[in-house]
């Protein structure tokens, strides 16, 4: 325990040194919002999977301070018992507990849903990849975990590329995200 809780503090410490929040000035900078088009994958026999489904939503914010936040939720997204909140039942919710009462079931759909992390991040000099250092996580066996991941900037659009394996399978994953305005 103890070497583990020394090893994350080493983690910790070497994220939270000021980073280069960006690579060589010009066609290489991410800072901003990026809102995603596309998550896809390509399986090894060229057919193509949709982990979040067909038109997933979410965003990523890269700071020039060198703070990155990640989200998607699923398409079509996960709906809660009871729908939408709008008016009194939003003001409601907030600072409230809205999986209170959830079964097993309806829960994992939620959670299965939606996906989020917070830390830090450092563009390579060269501005062809970027490092994720995860702080929080929806999931807490992520914290600590570091993702290293192709980038390209294209006008407008931001490519970030990795290899995955999901359920044993390998697949080379592209998600595709537009400046926001």
């Amino acid at each position: 325990m103890f070497f583990r809780l020394a090893w994350l503090a080493s983690v910790i410490a070497s994220v939270a040194a000021p980073v280069q929040a960006q690579g060589t000035p010009g066609p290489t900078s991410i800072v901003g919002t990026w809102l995603l088009e596309s998550l896809v994958d390509t399986l090894a026999n060229g057919s193509l999977a949709y982990w979040m489904g067909p038109r997933p939503t979410g965003a990523i914010l890269y700071s020039a301070s060198g703070h990155v936040s990640v989200q998607f939720m699923r398409d079509p997204r996960p709906v809660l018992p009871g729908g939408a909140a709008s008016g009194a039942e939003a003001a409601r919710l907030a600072g409230a507990d809205p999986f209170r009462g959830l079964g097993a079931a309806e829960l994992r759909e939620v959670v299965g849903g939606y996906y989020a992390y917070f830390g830090r991040y450092q563009v390579t000099p060269a501005g062809d990849s970027v490092t994720h250092f995860v702080e929080t996580s929806l999931r807490p066996d992520e914290v600590g975990v570091v993702y290293r991941r192709a980038i390209r900037l294209d006008g407008g659009r931001l490519f970030i590329t990795l290899h995955a394996v999901v359920d044993g399978v390998p697949r080379h994953r592209v998600l595709t995200w537009r400046r926001a305005p």
